[in-house]
């Protein structure tokens, strides 16, 4: 990491409206981070806690209430290519293989059919599609659908990744297949890493940092360092530090 402040969140709040009657429900309060060139870092929380809501912000998706969010010396104020976005449902469209997936953004941007076929053969041997490049989405699982996913959005080379807990729906074994490939990913081209999950295990497993969130009015209540330098991979899971740690993110949690 280059101890550069890449993306700063500065005492962000966020209210929405009640249906059908007045006032405002307070999601966010006063909440603020900062991540490094090249850092992964977990947002961690109960569900509903405006984990989700942050990262929209931050995507340029909504627009705080108070607060700013400051990404490469510029407030964001929409959203952007270099701050992309993974979601927790692949959402492919359906009549393209995988391929013509992975390229749909590139063609977008009116990219040279070279530099487009040289980009997708890169990212899809990257999240390792190869063999499939030709399948639509309905013919591939949900953890391959979730690499093409992850693939078209790598291929348009963001500076951030934002991830809104890509892996949820996934059965628990992908899951993990998935963590391992997002580590490889991260060594391998160490983009800038945002994720959202509710997932305390999944947390120790990727971030460099975890944030946890309190219950509405969501509220940064921890900031905690995971104790595992990188590259790393699952095998932490079994060791004395993991356990540890673990416990205390559940106990904050809890409380």
């Amino acid at each position: 990491m280059n101890n550069q402040k890449e993306l700063i969140i500065d005492k962000i709040e966020k209210n929405f409206s009640y249906p059908l009657k007045q006032g405002n429900l307070k999601v966010l309060e006063d909440v603020s981070l900062y991540m490094e060139v090249g850092e992964i870092i977990a947002l961690l929380g109960p569900s509903g806690c405006g984990k989700s809501t942050l990262l929209n912000i931050v995507a340029g998706f909504e627009k705080p209430d108070k607060g700013q969010v400051v990404f490469m010396g510029k407030t964001v104020i929409a959203p952007s290519p270099e701050r992309a976005v993974v979601f927790q449902s692949a959402t492919l469209f359906p009549w393209l293989t995988a391929k013509q997936n992975i390229a749909y953004g590139l063609k977008l941007h009116k990219q040279k059919q070279e530099v487009i076929k040289e980009k997708c053969k890169k990212y899809i041997e990257l999240v390792g599609l190869q063999g499939f490049e030709n399948y639509y989405p309905a013919q591939l699982s949900g953890g391959m659908q979730q690499r093409v996913a992850l693939a078209r959005v790598l291929v348009l080379e963001p500076r951030m990744l934002l991830m809104d807990e890509p892996f949820a729906a996934l059965d628990a074994q992908t899951r993990i297949k998935m963590q391992q490939l997002l580590l490889s990913i991260s060594a391998q081209i160490k983009p800038t890493i945002l994720f959202v999950t509710h997932d305390v295990e999944e947390a120790l497993i990727l971030a460099d940092k975890v944030y946890v969130m309190s219950k509405l009015p969501g509220r940064i209540i921890r900031q905690v360092e995971v104790p595992f330098k990188r590259p790393r991979s699952i095998s932490i899971i079994g060791t004395n530090g993991f356990s540890k740690t673990k416990r205390e993110i559940l106990q904050l949690l809890f409380e």
